[in-house]
C-alpha cells in the first residue's frame, strides 16, 4: 500500500492507496492451503486497519476479481470520463502561465483552495512538485493563474495523443465559480501541445463536480472502478458522497 496524507471530513488523515503484491514463486506455497499471498495481504490488512478507516485501489479486470476473492473488497463506484474539446473553453485569461513545477506561491492556494474540500488528498507545494515534476515516465505540464506572487488557479496535464488528461486541479473558490477560466487555460495550453479534447474524471464531490458535470463532449467509461477495503462503513458512505475524485489518485505510469 501507498500512504496518503488526506483530508476526511476535512481533518488531516492517513489512507492507503492499495499497491499490489509480488513473492518468489519458490515461496507460494508457504502458509499451507491459504498460501502466502492470503497470508501477506492479511497481515497488511490487520496492520493497516488500526490507522485508517477504509483502503482505496483502482484495479484492472484481473486484480479487481482477486481482489475481491482474497481481500475482501468492494467496488465503490466506476470510474466516468468526461471528454470535452478544448475549443469548447474559450479563449483562456491574461493572467495564465504554464511549466513543470510550481513555487512557494502555490502554498496560499491550497490554504485557501482546502475549504472547498471535505474528501481530497492534501495538495500542498511538497506533494504536488513530488507527484508531478520530473516523474520518471510520465510528463506532466502544469498551467496556473497568477496575481501577484500568488497562484489563484492551478492545473496538471498529462497529454498523450489527442487527449490530455487534466490529472489535479485546485481553485480558491469553494463552489468551483473559479474552475471555468482555469480550464479555459489548460484547453489552451493543451491545444499548444497537439491535444483536442481535455479528459476529466468525473467527481462526486468537491468544487469541480458541476463545472465537470455541466461540460459539453463524450461520456466514456474508464474501464476501471475505485474499489474499498473497508473498516468504518460510515466514514466510507461519507468519502464516496463526497470525495473530489481526480486521476492523480491513480498512477498513471
Amino acid at each position: 500500500g501507498w500512504g496518503l496524507r488526506f483530508l476526511l471530513d476535512g481533518q488531516p488523515r492517513l489512507l492507503y492507496s492499495v499497491g499490489d503484491v509480488a513473492t518468489d514463486p519458490s515461496v507460494r506455497a508457504l502458509g499451507g492451503r491459504r498460501g502466502v499471498y492470503r497470508a501477506m495481504t492479511e497481515a497488511f490488512y490487520a496492520t493497516v486497519g488500526r490507522e485508517v478507516p477504509f483502503c482505496f485501489g483502482f484495479p484492472n479486470a484481473r486484480a479487481l476479481k482477486v481482489s475481491e476473492r482474497i481481500v475482501g473488497s468492494r467496488t465503490l463506484f466506476p470510474i466516468g470520463l468526461r471528454k470535452t474539446p478544448v475549443e469548447a473553453f474559450g479563449p483562456p485569461p491574461s493572467d495564465a502561465e504554464a511549466g513543470e513545477s510550481v513555487d512557494e506561491g502555490f502554498d496560499p492556494l491550497w490554504e485557501a483552495g482546502r475549504r472547498g474540500f471535505t474528501h481530497a488528498a492534501i495538495r500542498d507545494r511538497a506533494r504536488t512538485n513530488w507527484r508531478f515534476h520530473a516523474r520518471p515516465g510520465r510528463y506532466y505540464r502544469m498551467v496556473w493563474r497568477r496575481q501577484g506572487r500568488e497562484l489563484v488557479g492551478w492545473t496538471a496535464l498529462s497529454v498523450i495523443g489527442e487527449e490530455a488528461t487534466v490529472a489535479d486541479f485546485l481553485g480558491r473558490e469553494p463552489d468551483g465559480s473559479d474552475l471555468a477560466p482555469l480550464f479555459a487555460a489548460a484547453a489552451d495550453e493543451a491545444r499548444r501541445l497537439g491535444a483536442r479534447r481535455l479528459v476529466f474524471w468525473e467527481t462526486p464531490g468537491g468544487p469541480g463536480w458541476r463545472v465537470i458535470q455541466a461540460l459539453p463532449g463524450e461520456r466514456a467509461d474508464a474501464g476501471f472502478p475505485m474499489i474499498v477495503r473497508v473498516f468504518d462503513e460510515a466514514a466510507v458512505a461519507r468519502f464516496a458522497e463526497r470525495l473530489h475524485l481526480v486521476p492523480s489518485l491513480y498512477d498513471l505510469v
